[in-house]
Parts: structure tokens; sequence; C-alpha cells
């Protein structure tokens, strides 16, 4: 059962927004073209359209498809012409009359199995469209996880690059006091060493930045973004977001439509028709004739079926084979339902952790940590505060900005997560939660990454 506070807690995360529109990592020159912000349903819409994983698997259900028609079509009959009494290529005429027969004989099995062959085409193709479903969920999950790492590399990188803005100030109020002889030279040569060591900061979260844009590029798309201009943002999640479903609404949502339950099913079910094929071998080679007879100017009617004696071979090993094969499959789906539950019960309760995580620190978390900094630089041109309380205050609040960056994202993705997770498509899974609204750039988080 569900907390009875989850889904207050999750609605309490859902109306903040999440990390918005960040710079890039390297500003391009004034005359390259402007930057595309991709929200996370533009990256799902460029996946789901172009991706070679999910193009090979709708090739997949063209191959089904061909399969079933094969199955559907009726069998083509045997003609044959036959002539007996007919004397060798330069023997003497004989005294027997020519018999000459034209007849035509049409196989009977492929009708005995045309319905069992069409159910076990019909399971395969079934499970060809649910690889289809899973291919898409898979590629929407890996292309959610590299958008999500551009949106906190973007974070760090307007956290540190604000970090070092105020050092830089620090600088140059320093100089100006040790020109003036009110601070002692080691105090600025301290700062610039601080200074220094953010821009290395800086430096390495750039390269974050670009190593997570490379990630996210190849979902895009052969003609999408380059680097220096690939930015994404976050939706604006309002305050009307409706709540999640009830835990045992959605365990029952993905017992019905999770893509690796609806691929067993349908294996299940193709498994039952090979059964019935095998079964239905057991007559084999039945066919009916039908044609005339001409002898000494006389036509006569031939007819006749034929089969083959189900006398030692009665296909048994077979149908054990077939039979083994489908208690298999049962078994495997009744285990995929047992951890398709265990996996959504982690992933709701993640999601409720990490919602009732953001409700209690967002209001005042990075405020406090500024308040902290503010107090630290007014102590200290007091004189009532070394010049490390000021620098540690700094990098606290560096801290502080990246700790909320991640735990937003994290909420975020989560919650994707748990779309997906619950057998939801991935558009679908993007505004779980969340209004209708999405695709529209939202504001950015009170706290300041800027």
């Amino acid at each position: 059962m569900c907390h009875p506070r989850l889904h207050a807690l999750l609605l309490g995360c859902l109306t903040s927004a999440l990390i918005g529109t960040t710079v890039t990592a390297q500003s391009p020159p004034p005359s390259s073209t402007a930057p595309t912000e991709w929200t996370l349903d533009d990256v799902l819409t460029a996946v789901l359209a172009q991706h070679p994983l999910v193009q090979a698997a709708r090739a997949q259900v063209s191959a089904a498809e061909g399969s079933r028609q094969t199955a559907a079509t009726f069998p083509n009959p045997i003609a044959t012409y036959w002539m007996e009494n007919a004397p060798f290529p330069g023997q003497a005429p004989i005294s027997l009359d020519r018999e000459t027969s034209v007849y035509a004989t049409l196989p009977l099995e492929p009708f005995l199995q045309r319905s069992s062959r069409l159910a076990q085409v019909n399971g395969e193709i079934r499970a060809a469209q649910g690889t289809v479903t899973r291919a898409e969920q898979q590629v929407a999950l890996e292309a959610a996880h590299a958008f999500y790492r551009v949106a906190l590399a973007q974070a760090s990188v307007d956290a540190v690059r604000e970090n070092r803005a105020a050092v830089e100030q620090f600088v140059g109020y320093l100089r100006t006091r040790v020109a003036q002889g009110a601070n002692p030279e080691g105090e600025l040569i301290r700062v610039e060493v601080e200074r220094d060591r953010v821009d290395s900061d800086v430096t390495l979260a750039e390269v974050d930045l670009f190593r997570a844009q490379a990630a996210l590029r190849p979902f895009l798309g052969e003609t999408g973004p380059s680097l220096v201009t690939l930015r994404v943002t976050n939706v604006s999640l309002a305050p009307d977001t409706a709540p999640l479903p009830a835990l045992n609404d959605l365990t029952t949502h993905a017992l019905q439509h999770r893509s690796e339950l609806l691929v067993a099913r349908a294996k299940v079910d193709a498994a039952a028709g090979t059964i019935a094929v095998e079964r239905s071998l057991l007559i084999r080679q039945l066919g009916a004739t039908f044609g005339v007879k001409r002898t000494a100017g006389t036509t006569a009617m031939v007819a006749g079926v034929s089969l083959a004696v189900p006398l030692f071979d009665q296909n048994r090993g077979q149908i054990q084979r077939a039979t083994g094969e489908r208690l298999a499959a049962e078994q495997e789906l009744r285990w995929l339902e047992r951890t398709v539950a265990g996996e959504l019960d982690a992933a709701y309760h993640a999601t409720g952790r990490l919602a009732a995580q953001v409700v209690a620190m967002r209001p005042t978390f990075v405020s406090r940590a500024e308040e902290s900094q503010r107090i630290a630089v007014a102590a200290y041109q007091e004189g009532a505060a070394p010049l490390l309380q000021v620098l540690d205050a700094s990098r606290a609040l560096t801290d502080a900005r990246l700790t909320m960056a991640r735990l937003l994202v994290a909420a975020d993705e989560s919650l994707f997560e748990l779309g997906v997770t619950a057998g939801y498509d991935a558009k679908t899974a993007a505004r779980l939660g969340r209004t209708t609204s999405v695709g529209t750039a939202g504001p950015r988080l009170d706290g300041g990454f800027r």
C-alpha cells in the first residue's frame, strides 16, 4: 500500500520548477547559429522518429507479417500428365492401346494446419510488436538519461561560473584594500590562488558538459545541433499538476502494458500455436487427386486420396518439444510479472522519497548558504572573521547549489523512469504527474544558479 503522505509529497515536488535554461560551456562567436534549446519532449520525438534500433524492431514486425501472409496462402495444386503403353523411340509399334492421363493433386495438409499456423504467426507478430515497444522505451530511457546528464552539467557550469565571478569580485576588492594598506598582501595572494582553483573547477565542469552533450547528440539524428549550440531545458511544472495514480493502479497498468510482459504473453500464445501445428502434422502428405484418363478412345475419370499412414512416426517427439517450450514460456512470464511488480514498487517509493527531500530542502537550503556567505563577507569586512571563513562560505554555497541541482534532476528523472516502469509509452511517461504543457521552458530554480 502507498504511504498516505506520498501523493502530497509528490505533488509538492512536482510543483517546484526544475533546472531551467543554462549557458553552454563555450560561447559561440557572434556570427554562429543561435543555440537550440531541447526539451525532453523534443528529444523523445527525435529519438522515436529515427533511432536505428527502433527502425530495426519495426522491420522485424514487417518480417513477421510476411510469415502470416505465407501461412494464410492456399497451397498450389500439382499437375501431372501420365502416358502408358507408348513405344520407345525407334521401336516398332506395340499391340497395347496407349493410355494417357491428365490429373491434378491438391495438397490438403496445409488446410488442416492453416488455423494453427495462423495462431502461431499471430503470436509471433504480437511478440515483434512488443519488441518495438520495448525498443522505444529502452532508447527513450537512454536518451532521457543523456538529457538529464546535460541538464545537470549545465547547472554545474552555472554554479562554478557564478562562484568564479564572486571570487573575481573579491580579488578586486582586496587589491584596492591592499593598495590602500588596509589589508596584508598575503590575503590577496591567497584569494588569487582560490581564483585559480575555481578556474580549474570551471574548466572541468565545461569538459563534463562537452562529454554530456556528446552523449546526447547521437539521439538527435544526423542533422542535429553541434555540441557548441546544443542546450537543454526542463519543462515547467505548473501548480495544478495532477497527482500520481495509486501504486496499485500503476501496478495493474504495468502488468497489462509492460513491453516485456506483452512479448512474453505473445510467446506463450505462439508456443500454443506451435503445439497445434505439431499435432496437425500427425496427418502428412494428404492430397486429393482428380483428372481424366483416355484409353482406346474412351475417356474415364481419375480420382483419389493419398496420405502417409502414421504407423511409426506420430510426431510425438516434436509435440513434447513444443509442449515443453510452452511451459518454459509460461514460467518465464510468471517471473517477469514478479520482477515488474518489484521494479515498480521500488521506482514508486524512490520517486516519493526524492519528492519529500525536495519539499524539505528547496525553500531554505540554498538561501541559507547564500545568507551564510553574506554574513561571512560582512564579518570579514568588519574585521570580525578570517579570510578562510569567507572562502569556506563561498565553497559551501557552490556545493549547496550543486546539491540542489542534483536532487531536482534526480527527482524529475525518477518520475520519468516511473512512467516507463509502469508501462506507459515514452511521451506519456514524460507527462506522468504533470500538466500537458510539455515542451515549454520553465522558470529558473529559486535559490539561484545565476
